[in-house]
């Protein structure tokens, strides 16, 4: 009994120790701003800290209050952020004309190019028999999209 207690004295010692919660770097702060815009020249370190968040299993980016303090509502700065999964479906080519020859025969005269797409919070997924789900994915890619005041900030971001 006397090592239970030894041992919940040390464990509850570890916790009432511990460091204070650290704010994100300038490069992970600065995600913020460079996501809306696909990472544009001069954002080279907050793209490899948004990787580097993502090898280290956190969200691509840090909580914007780690970044800032919170300023009033209506003054542009209250962000936010979303991010997950999407099964990339590339573009293709599909009939939209047959025309008949012979008896049983028929042959496509027009086609349509469809263009790319991204289903979001799906993973692309090949089954034992070879069908992909959803219909026609090729791969899977993560996103992420940055909100200033609740209004979509830019094109969502896709990365493999």
């Amino acid at each position: 009994m006397k090592q239970f207690f030894v041992a919940l004295s040390l464990f509850a010692a570890a916790f009432a120790f511990t460091a204070p919660a650290q704010a994100a770097s300038q490069d992970e702060c600065a995600i913020w701003i460079c996501l809306p815009g696909g990472f544009p020249s001069g954002c080279g370190a907050a793209k490899s800290a948004m990787r580097d968040r993502i090898k280290d299993l956190k969200s691509p980016l840090p909580s914007f209050s780690s970044c800032a303090v919170n300023p009033p509502s209506g003054s542009g700065s209250h962000m936010t952020s979303d991010f997950g999964w999407a099964a990339y479906i590339p573009p293709r080519r599909v009939c939209t004309e047959y025309r008949r020859y012979g008896r049983d025969n028929e042959r496509c005269v027009a086609y349509e190019t469809l263009p790319e797409q991204y289903v979001r919070n799906t993973r692309c997924r090949v089954d034992r028999d070879g069908d992909r789900h959803p219909r026609y994915c090729t791969r899977t890619y993560r996103w992420a999209e940055v909100f200033v005041e609740g209004q979509l900030a830019g094109p969502t971001y896709y990365w493999n």
